[in-house]
């Protein structure tokens, strides 16, 4: 991409990030985002193809590709909290996205992008796919925790993002290292009968 496309392509981005905070997200069209840019309409579709991929690209590069790094170095935990902290910083942007139509449209793609993420991980890292049970593909690990990271994610931002970032990391370390017994167990204050067993 030359500088000039790129330049054009983040005024877009710009545009759309500042009328997503000021209006409806039904309402906005693609000449207003044009107009917001400063270019004329049918500059938009030489980047995008309507205004939900101006969406999903946002997500991609402001959420994802930031933690492709962390997330392959295996630092999950980092790769969330950097998400998590961005999306902080531009809270009235991502609780605005998190509300766009009822398909739930920003659950749907931030989950398929890191979907995608965790499987690239997981072919750089795992020799096959073979591991004789059909269920614990690449394929339905990776949208297994994606679903479960969108998931927390989501409730956060319909929580208007009151937790602390930290809290939420916790929540999430919890779930995805603990079996729903230990959690039952956590909650009713007894003692897990499989870890008296193994004692």
């Amino acid at each position: 991409m030359n500088q000039k496309s790129q330049t054009t392509e983040e005024a877009l981005v710009a545009g759309m990030k500042h009328l997503i905070t000021v209006m409806p997200f039904e309402k906005i069209t693609v000449k207003e985002i044009a107009d917001a840019a400063n270019v004329k309409r049918p500059t938009f579709y030489n980047h995008f193809k309507d205004k939900y991929d101006v969406v999903e690209y946002i997500l991609k590069q402001e959420l994802i590709e930031p933690a492709r790094t962390l997330v392959s170095c295996d630092m999950l935990e980092e790769a969330t909290r950097l998400m998590l902290v961005t999306m902080k910083k531009e809270k009235e942007f991502y609780i605005r996205v998190a509300k766009i139509g009822e398909d739930r449209i920003f659950h749907r793609i931030v989950r398929q992008l890191l979907k995608d993420l965790l499987l690239d991980v997981m072919r750089e890292r795992m020799v096959d796919d073979d591991n004789g049970n059909p269920m614990l593909t690449m394929d339905n690990i990776a949208e297994y925790y994606a679903y479960c990271i969108t998931f927390g994610i989501s409730k956060w931002i319909q929580k208007g993002m009151r937790m602390d970032v930290e809290e939420v990391l916790e929540a999430f370390k919890v779930l995805l290292s603990r079996s729903l017994l230990d959690l039952i167990y956590r909650r009713s204050g007894e003692q897990n009968l499989t870890n008296i067993a193994e004692k």
